[in-house]
């Protein structure tokens, strides 16, 4: 199995490598017959490889998405709330949860704008419309890239929380320490 996923990912990076020489060339020059041809030659194994990818992408979207959901709600949502309740100051937590959740909507939005244009892609007819075919593949690999940079962006929001969990521990502390003379 992991051969076979090897396999895949190995001509999947090949395709798309081809493919990007491929746009730099159809940006100053129309395609040549000989990039058509290798478009068509290769049109079953790219469809293919394009599904593949459809479906490991939606899988691994519903594994992150249900990820970045629980820490916003199970985690980031519920610690403040327990934070507010009792009385102390949670606004840097409050804020990178906010800006957490908006980053959250912009996966979401952009992961549906991805998975549609990788779907279009896939049944864009290879054979009758060679260029057709290679710009909804450039289209939807640069909106796959879009999502990529959404993981990053929310990673970051998790490390900022945790920064910000570190600092309300250490002021925590710091009025605890006042408190207890």
């Amino acid at each position: 199995m992991s051969k076979k996923i090897l396999a895949v990912c190995l001509t999947l990076t090949i395709l798309l490598s081809g493919v990007a020489i491929i746009r730099v060339a159809a940006e100053t020059t129309p395609m040549t017959a000989g990039q058509i041809d290798q478009i068509r030659n290769n049109c079953v194994s790219t469809k293919n490889t394009l599904s593949q990818l459809h479906a490991s992408d939606a899988l691994l979207r519903v594994n992150r998405g249900q990820i970045f959901e629980s820490m916003s709600t199970k985690l980031m949502d519920r610690f403040n709330s327990r934070v507010a309740n009792n009385g102390y100051n949670n606004t840097g937590l409050i804020s990178v949860s906010i800006s957490y959740g908006s980053m959250l909507d912009t996966f979401r939005l952009d992961y549906k704008t991805y998975e549609e244009h990788l779907s279009a892609a896939i049944n864009v007819d290879c054979w009758n419309q060679p260029a057709a075919f290679y710009d909804a593949i450039a289209s939807a690999r640069a909106l796959r890239n879009v999502v990529h940079t959404d993981v990053v962006k929310l990673n970051q929001y998790v490390d900022q929380y945790q920064s910000a969990i570190i600092q309300f521990e250490n002021d925590y502390q710091t009025v605890v320490k006042e408190v207890k003379p």
